[in-house]
Formats: C-alpha cells, sequence, structure tokens
C-alpha cells in the first residue's frame, strides 16, 4: 500500500505541472488578436455616452480583452453586428498588395 502511495504521489508531482503549462500555452493570445479585441472594444463602448454608462456584463466583456481573448473577440463581433456596426478593420487577416483593406 505504501508502494502504490508513493507512486501516486510522485506521479502527481510530475504530471500537475505538465497539465498546468499546456493549458497556460493554449490560452495565449497573439498581439495581433490582443490588438483586434481592443479595437473592438473601442467600437463596442463609443456607442455608450459617459455620463449613460453601460451595463455591467458588457464591461466585463470588454475587460477580458487581455485574458480570453478569442471568446472576446467572438462576443464583440456579435454584440457589433446586432446593432449592425461595421466591424473594425482585422490586421490579422491578409490583404492583397494594394489593397487598403476595406471590401465593399
Amino acid at each position: 500500500m505504501k508502494i502504490v502511495n508513493l507512486c501516486l504521489m510522485t506521479g502527481l508531482v510530475f504530471v500537475l505541472p505538465l497539465a498546468a503549462s499546456a493549458q497556460q500555452n493554449v490560452a495565449r493570445a497573439t498581439p495581433a488578436d490582443i490588438k483586434y479585441c481592443n479595437a473592438l472594444a473601442k467600437s463596442y463602448s463609443s456607442l455608450f455616452p459617459v455620463q449613460e454608462g453601460m451595463a455591467v456584463a458588457d464591461v466585463v466583456t470588454l475587460s477580458r480583452c487581455d485574458s480570453d481573448t478569442q471568446p472576446t473577440i467572438a462576443a464583440l463581433e456579435k454584440k457589433l453586428a446586432d446593432k449592425k456596426i461595421a466591424l473594425p478593420h482585422d490586421d490579422r487577416i491578409a490583404q492583397p498588395p494594394g489593397s487598403t483593406g476595406r471590401m465593399q
């Protein structure tokens, strides 16, 4: 029984740090993702006058650009599309040479 406990503890000591580091690597966003997320957040927050403010859920969504980038981008794109607001230019998407980046 002592050997089994020792093996289990040793396995946990080596496996848990690997699992934690694997999760951190998956959650990282590129600087371009964060820049686009911040551009979306700026576009969305400009819809609300400073004196009026916005819902707490919206403020929380806007604050997650650095920590939870991909889901935040999806949520902000949906919110802007629901309000029929044009999305800001996305530098993450390759453009043909000589293009201004604005498609009609």
